[in-house]
């Protein structure tokens, strides 16, 4: 206890600390101004990470690999018919991940090679439900199907 007395009596440890919390104090307030509020976004980056459902919907936004680009994901022979049955476009069903919520009781996390995952959300004032194909190892994402309004599966293979 004696040493730590000693430190924080020198004045060159406080002023050390002084220095510190000014430095910290300007990095926040310039990290905080401008066009995108970065800390803001951090902010909201940490406490997400602790969001199981957050965590799933980040890994259905396939990206290449190779350029590190966002890239769409991919559409099974099944979405598509549904596709054109209910006369949607693939941006308003992968709007879903937008706010939406995985159902991990519809959920098949443990499977291997690739997981399933079933994400909900309200839109276009319709209860929208996808089912989600992530492979981890590729990291190719692939939209299997969806329902509307909870009816039944329509184009089955």
């Amino acid at each position: 206890m004696k040493i730590i007395r000693k430190l924080f009596l020198k004045k060159g440890l406080a002023k050390r600390f002084y220095y510190f919390g000014i430095g910290f104090s300007l990095g926040l307030i310039f990290l905080s101004f401008g066009p995108e509020n970065r800390l803001k976004k951090t902010f909201y980056a940490y406490i997400d990470y602790f969001s199981p459902s957050k965590r799933v919907i980040s890994h259905l936004y396939p990206y290449d690999k190779k350029t590190n680009k966002k890239k769409d994901p991919n559409f099974s022979i099944e979405a598509e018919c549904q596709l054109i049955y209910y006369d949607l476009k693939k941006s308003d069903i992968l709007s879903v991940r937008e706010d939406g919520k995985v159902n991990f009781n519809l959920s098949d996390k443990k499977s291997t090679p690739c997981q399933y995952f079933v994400v909900e959300n309200n839109l276009l004032n319709s209860f929208l439900s996808v089912r989600f194909e992530y492979c981890f190892a590729s990291g190719d994402v692939t939209v299997m199907s969806f329902t509307l309004n909870n009816e039944k599966n329509i184009c089955d293979n």
